[in-house]
């Protein structure tokens, strides 16, 4: 099985689409969760290396500073400088190249023709006085439109928000890590960032 068909575009759904956001996002997107999940991991342990990049950095600048530029290189920190390398020219691009190849290649592509089969079926479904009501036209734009929305926000759920709530997990592990006191000065500004972000995001 190759990497896009571990989503069935065309899967059937349980019942007719519910009437509220949150169940209508759960009736279209059954069946994909696993990879859902598998493919915000990926790309919350692609922002965890955001401060994985700021230790091995600190890392590398701390033992420059304690050796001195002649020393640094003579032996004693090759076991950083290995580890700094393969971090930066290994780790970090292949964690990065699969977190959006989840998105690239398995979400996008399969959660639309998934959401649309399952809105046009449901539609072909209903009697002749429901298409009277509306024209055809108007009726398959909804479903294409919906099905490009919801794929959206699958697609931006994964891509940016798991990667920005691991990125600030990374980053108050590793402020507890230097000293616990910028962490929590840290986790008050965050929690008013939030706390705006709360009232203001609705109005706009």
């Amino acid at each position: 099985m190759s990497l896009d068909d571990w989503i069935d575009p065309f899967q059937t759904s349980d019942g007719p689409p519910p009437q509220t956001l949150g169940a209508f996002m759960r009736w279209c997107l059954a069946g994909a969760w696993p990879v859902l999940w598998l493919a915000a991991f990926l790309s919350a342990a692609a922002g965890a290396m955001e401060a994985g990049t700021a230790w091995i950095l600190g890392a590398v600048i701390d033992a420059t500073v304690s050796a001195g530029p002649e020393q640094f290189f003579d032996g004693s920190n090759l076991a950083l400088i290995i580890g700094a390398v393969a971090f930066f020219l290994l780790a970090r691009p292949l964690l990065f190249a699969m977190s959006a190849a989840s998105n690239a290649i398995l979400v996008q592509p399969n959660v639309n023709p998934l959401v649309l089969s399952r809105l046009h079926r449901w539609t072909l479904g209903q009697n002749v006085t429901f298409f009277d009501d509306d024209f055809a036209g108007r009726i398959a734009q909804k479903q294409m439109q919906a099905a490009r929305a919801v794929t959206d926000v699958t697609s931006e759920v994964i891509n940016v928000v798991a990667f920005a709530l691991a990125s600030l997990a990374g980053s108050v592990a590793l402020l507890v890590a230097i000293d616990w006191r910028v962490a929590i000065g840290f986790t008050f500004w965050l929690c008013l960032y939030f706390a705006l972000i709360y009232w203001f995001l609705p109005r706009i």
